[in-house]
């Protein structure tokens, strides 16, 4: 039987001792990850016992802004943060990926982009038509009280939930200065102030790809009957037979993505795609006859292309495994 989602369970030394080994893997050599791991017993013992006794309170997240392709807004949490976000994420994981829906592929074991991309060729060799739908600036529209509740349905440890209550506050905001909306590409229309959760979060990424669009999933698959559907995070690929049912599962998604959570799509008469064509999804173009590489992914890949002649490394070998491990075995180099 699995262990209960509890304050308790989340203080355990070895659950805690795995959730710092997770956390600070492949950044060991930052000067705060290598500060707190100096002291790594006193400074886990430390937060173990502030989140026993319900005194542990989050920081602030700091915003890094990158370019990947598109402008983003990073959340960075401090050392001891992303620790627990990280505890409590392989804790409570568990309870919320046993009821997701095969048609959920992101952040998920043994499922993941390159699952995604082969279940998306098998449909478009299936089916006639497709439609991809996309929420409007999701991660920061997220509703932090729908997202609680959806939260409290099943994490029913009070103590658990106070902590997850203050990580989720901690973020609230994020996205509201002026500055963060324009450097991550947000409309000052939309979304609402006061919403978001901020991406780098560890928890951002559970509660986005798998609690707060999870009934959508299921109402997908029951409901609406769509023989052939894949949801990674925020990107919905539908697929059918009939030019009509396209447009009936993209104004049903439309209206039950704003009344039951609030969200907007990006373009709610999203046009139907016939599979005969090509699908762009997910960095790749996807066609009856195979895969291939996106317009952005040709673009990185010959940016790093002249890196590697002008530096000499990596090896071509080298090279040759990690182009495969990026744009997935279909694909000969």
């Amino acid at each position: 039987m699995a262990e209960p989602s509890t304050l308790t369970a989340l203080c355990d030394p070895d659950r805690f001792d795995a959730a710092v080994t997770l956390a600070v893997r492949g950044k060991r050599r930052r000067a705060d990850v290598a500060w707190f791991l100096f002291e790594r017993d006193r400074n886990v013992a430390r937060l173990t016992a502030a989140l026993a006794n319900g005194t542990w309170r989050p920081g602030r997240f700091d915003a890094l802004r990158i370019r990947d392709p598109k402008p983003r807004v990073i959340a960075r949490a401090s050392v001891a943060d992303r620790i627990v976000q990280t505890a409590v994420a392989q804790l409570i994981a568990p309870g919320f990926l046993r009821s997701a829906s095969e048609i959920d592929f992101a952040c998920r074991a043994g499922f993941g982009t390159h699952r995604a991309i082969l279940a998306l060729l098998h449909a478009v060799r299936r089916h006639r038509f497709a439609v991809h739908l996309d929420v409007r600036s999701y991660f920061p529209s997220i509703e932090l009280e729908r997202l609680t509740t959806l939260i409290a349905r099943r994490v029913r440890d009070r103590g658990l939930r106070v902590v997850i209550d203050r990580i989720l506050a901690a973020g609230r905001g994020f996205y509201d200065p002026p500055a963060v909306r324009r450097d991550a590409g947000i409309a000052p229309d939309w979304p609402p102030a006061g919403r978001g959760l901020p991406i780098g979060a560890v928890t951002s990424q559970l509660f986005a790809a798998h609690v707060y669009l999870q009934e959508l999933d299921h109402r997908v698959k029951r409901v609406l009957r769509v023989p052939a559907a894949v949801r990674y995070v925020d990107d919905l690929f539908l697929f059918g037979d009939r030019r009509a049912d396209l447009r009936a599962w993209r104004s049903d998604v439309a209206e039950w993505c704003l009344a039951e959570r609030g969200l907007r799509l990006k373009h709610p008469q999203a046009r139907i795609l016939s599979c005969a064509g090509h699908l762009d999804a997910l960095g790749v173009r996807i066609r009856r006859d195979g895969i291939e590489p996106g317009a952005r992914a040709w673009r990185r890949l010959r940016v790093r292309l002249r890196r590697c002649v002008r530096d000499g490394d990596p090896t071509l070998g080298e090279l040759r495994t990690s182009l495969r491990s990026q744009f997935a075995t279909s694909f000969r180099f």
